[in-house]
């Protein structure tokens, strides 16, 4: 996992953290329209941890996306196949939060909403086709 800190046109600061994991879920978080639609969704990310910290931490990220953003439907193939995903999120504050607050001094549960801002499938290479002997020759002993 990797984070870093942007600047808006506003000038006002906001995080963006990107990495790996798996989707564990999507769910609408308003009430449905007159035709069943929702506007708003909650993408859950169970990340990788980073490297260092050990694996028994549980890391999430619990971005908002928009239901006529493509990233939903990414994120729903993304839980439903369930593949690995490359995912970036970035943290703006709320509009009554002043402009001068640096974004590490905010409680980001509380003073800003995450917004999914990538989601991409991990690629990874075709194994190479290799011929494995029947047999591993005595040479070969490893004790």
């Amino acid at each position: 996992m990797q984070g870093w800190l942007q600047v808006d046109e506003r000038g006002r600061q906001y995080l963006v953290r990107t990495g790996t994991g798996v989707v564990t879920a999507v769910v609408p978080l308003d009430e449905p329209d007159a035709s069943g639609a929702h506007a708003v969704y909650r993408v859950e990310i169970y990340c990788d941890a980073p490297h260092g910290r050990p694996g028994a931490i549980r890391y999430s990220a619990r971005p908002l996306v928009s239901s006529d953003d493509p990233l939903l439907e990414a994120a729903r193939r993304a839980l439903d196949e369930v593949w690995a995903v490359e995912w970036t999120v970035e943290w703006h504050r709320h509009d009554w939060i002043p402009d001068d607050l640096p974004i590490a001094s905010l409680d980001l549960s509380t003073d800003a909403t995450s917004r999914l801002a990538a989601l991409d499938p991990v690629l990874l290479p075709e194994p190479e086709d290799v011929e494995v002997p029947d047999f591993l020759p005595a040479s070969w002993d490893t004790r």
